[in-house]
């Protein structure tokens, strides 16, 4: 049976504080401060943890850790398979080796709060409390995006696609760009457009010289289906919009003279700035998925067949889409017993045949597997993250 290891984890509890000089940095920055959270029990598996890691050492943490140029790390994965903890527990570790971090959660249904057992809502930069070097969380609300993503092709309450195409003096061309679903884009967002959106704003973050003092960022991205649409759909995103762009110039210069009588010059020119600069960010969010050298994206799985199905079915699509990918964390892997009652010896066995089929999964067996241990009670607060990340991420 699982044993506790509540002196380890409150071992790693003690003296957690972020140093004044380090938060001097931090001064001028849009943030929230948490309140204390409230004292956790702090119980784990006493048991060893499995063998960490299959693989080359070089792809262990320390690779991940080091230099101090920027670089992006996306967990994701099959819904409920622990991606939030393991991206949590990360940027623990980041921040407690010296980098100052960012964890941002692009899911719609967030959990970074319950994880790191502080208030992050509200779309505003949170510190968290505890890490050795700066550590920020964002929970990014995606309705609350798309809201303003409609608000920014509307005025005085129109209907957005009719209010848009007028604005960009195409409104009676509006009805022949019906096969650029632009009504469906504009009123009724493609799903992965919240996440899209997110990701963009993040970029957005990340330009103003306040936060480039971030050396690592870590993305809390939502389940399998979400992240795959999101691969795809800034290429959709640039083809429609370069079509818009490229017919509203053709027609540019034969209807200024007219605009400007009317006064409408400036209002078009706006939306078409707008328009563009969405345009730009979505082929930054597809730059970043695909950047080798700064990003890698970690898939998270759980030791059955159908989450590492869904696992390499994830893989192949990464790949189409040239994204990086190097690391599979198999989690809640139960640790090594000296006796097992019979539900454990049987769950032992599963998971055993599980570990085998990504062995042999031609597009899993070449990833570096991180085997991460089955806990007997939910790891929340940065104390029982590190404990986690301690053990995850050697």
């Amino acid at each position: 049976m699982l044993a506790t290891a509540a002196p380890r984890l409150r071992a790693a509890a003690a003296g957690l504080s972020l140093p004044a000089p380090v938060r001097a940095r931090f001064v001028g920055l849009p943030i929230r401060r948490p309140a204390l959270h409230a004292s956790l029990r702090l119980r784990a598996s006493a048991a060893a943890a499995p063998p960490a890691k299959e693989g080359a050492e070089e792809m262990g943490f320390q690779e991940m850790a080091a230099g101090t140029r920027r670089r992006y790390y996306m967990l994701g994965g099959k819904g409920g398979v622990g991606k939030t903890s393991c991206a949590a527990s990360l940027a623990v570790r980041f921040a407690n080796n010296g980098h100052p971090t960012l964890v941002v959660s692009t899911d719609p249904a967030h959990s970074l709060s319950d994880s790191f057992a502080q208030d992050l809502s509200g779309g505003a930069l949170v510190q968290v409390e505890g890490p050795e070097a700066p550590l920020f969380a964002l929970e990014i609300n995606p309705e609350k995006a798309r809201e303003e993503f409609r608000t920014a092709t509307q005025k005085n309450g129109g209907t957005g696609v009719k209010d848009f195409m007028d604005g960009m003096g195409l409104g009676m061309l509006a009805e022949q760009l019906g096969e650029l679903k632009l009504g469906e884009l504009l009123d009724t967002p493609p799903p992965g457009l919240d996440e899209a959106i997110a990701i963009s704003k993040v970029i957005q973050f990340l330009e103003a010289q306040e936060y480039s003092m971030f050396s690592r960022i870590v993305f809390d991205t939502a389940p399998t289906g979400h992240t795959l649409r999101l691969l795809s759909l800034p290429d959709f995103l640039d083809a429609s919009i370069g079509k818009i762009l490229k017919l509203r110039s053709k027609i540019a210069s034969a209807t200024s003279a007219i605009k400007s009588v009317f006064g409408q010059e400036v209002q078009q020119q706006d939306a078409a700035n707008k328009l563009e600069q969405l345009r730009e960010r979505m082929v930054k969010v597809r730059e970043l998925f695909r950047d080798t050298e700064s990003t890698e994206f970690i898939i998270v799985t759980i030791p059955t067949v159908m989450a590492i199905s869904e696992s390499a079915r994830l893989h192949l699509s990464l790949k189409k889409e040239s994204v990086p990918v190097k690391r599979l964390i198999v989690n809640q892997i139960l640790p090594p017993s000296s006796s097992d009652c019979k539900f454990c010896a049987i769950k032992r066995k599963d998971q055993t045949r599980a570990l085998d089929v990504i062995r042999n999964d031609p597009e899993l067996m070449g990833l570096n597997i991180i085997q991460a241990p089955l806990v007997d009670m939910e790891i929340r607060g940065v104390p029982a993250l590190k404990f986690l990340g301690d053990i995850v991420w050697k």
